[in-house]
């Protein structure tokens, strides 16, 4: 089972955002917000070393069991047979037992991820219902896997699990596609507000005489992808509104229609995303024009604004 890897997906837009923080002055919340997240991080990394050693458990699990599977299909005599069976019963035994303890790894490490400061609020509530539900669940399995006579018994423990595996991987999709959907709405929000105060910037630079035509291009362009971003938003937002195959707590009712409206709404979230990296690149290209209008004539005043020959710049940070 492939864990959602939500940090690759979210990479750009974290750095888009801290693009637009060099333009917010909230230099205190921006303190904390890092404290939160070194906590956050050292938290995961714990539950992630735990994933990856689980997983290197399931996998050595499934190679001994393959093995074994394969002495068992080619042994003729009876005697041997039997042996061959209770081998081959301890070793798939081990294999699922294994697989239930890497799910319920994978589980926690999504847990962790809901548990941060930054998503707390944004439906997790249920989220998190929903995985002590599947660890729950998952600890029963591993009963009936301990106490399974029979390879029959064995197998059927293995399509339950196959059955549980699938609807976890499509409710963490959906969940985290949730949280993704929160941090490019914020992204969006700040974006409008860091429009006005660069056109404020420009305005107060003009009044000084100074040539703000490139600035003016990089803002508009900013605003055009900010635009084009707003607008795939909202067709995702509409998706999730419907969410297709899906109960509104967030749990699996048709696999096919969850897994058919997750592949659009990836897909609208990639095309967002992209769009939100082109407006960070255009902000980037505001703040070298800026630096390069202003020069040294800078300095930052108490309320965290930017002053440029004793003019507020309405909290421009083009920032070191």
């Amino acid at each position: 089972m492939k864990s959602t890897n939500i940090s690759r997906i979210l990479t750009p837009l974290i750095m888009a955002l801290f693009i637009l923080s060099l333009f917010s002055g909230t230099v205190a919340s921006q303190a904390m917000a890092k404290e939160q997240y070194e906590k956050t991080k050292e938290q995961y990394q714990i539950q992630k070393e735990k994933y990856d050693n689980t997983r290197n458990q399931f996998e050595d699990a499934k190679k001994l069991f393959e093995e074994a599977n394969k002495r068992f299909k080619n042994v003729r005599d009876n005697k041997s047979n039997n042996r061959s069976n209770e081998d081959l019963m301890e070793k798939a035994r081990n294999y699922i037992l294994k697989a239930i303890n890497h799910t319920q790894a994978q589980l926690q490490v999504m847990k962790n991820r809901l548990d941060n400061p930054e998503n707390k609020g944004i439906s997790a509530t249920d989220a998190i219902k929903i995985i002590d539900a599947h660890t729950a669940q998952l600890e029963q399995l591993k009963g009936k896997v301990s106490g399974a006579a029979t390879i029959e018994e064995i197998r059927d423990a293995h399509k339950e699990l196959a059955g549980i595996v699938v609807k976890i991987n499509l409710e963490t999709r959906y969940f985290m596609g949730i949280v993704l959907n929160h941090r490019i709405d914020n992204f969006i929000n700040q974006a409008d507000n860091v429009s006005a105060k660069v056109d404020t910037a420009i305005v107060k630079l003009k009044a000084n005489g100074t040539d703000t035509t490139k600035l003016e291009a990089d803002a508009a362009e900013f605003k055009i992808k900010v635009t084009e971003a707003r607008d795939i938003q909202a067709q995702t937002l509409a998706l999730f509104a419907t969410h297709s195959g899906f109960a509104q707590d967030g749990t699996v009712t048709n696999e096919k229609d969850a897994r058919t409206f997750l592949n659009k709404a990836n897909e609208l979230q990639r095309d967002t995303i992209k769009k939100l990296k082109e407006a960070s690149k255009q902000l980037i290209e505001f703040g070298k024009e800026f630096r390069k209008l202003v020069g040294r004539n800078v300095k930052v005043g108490e309320k965290g604004e930017l002053e440029v020959n004793g003019g507020s710049t309405a909290t421009l940070t083009p920032g070191e």
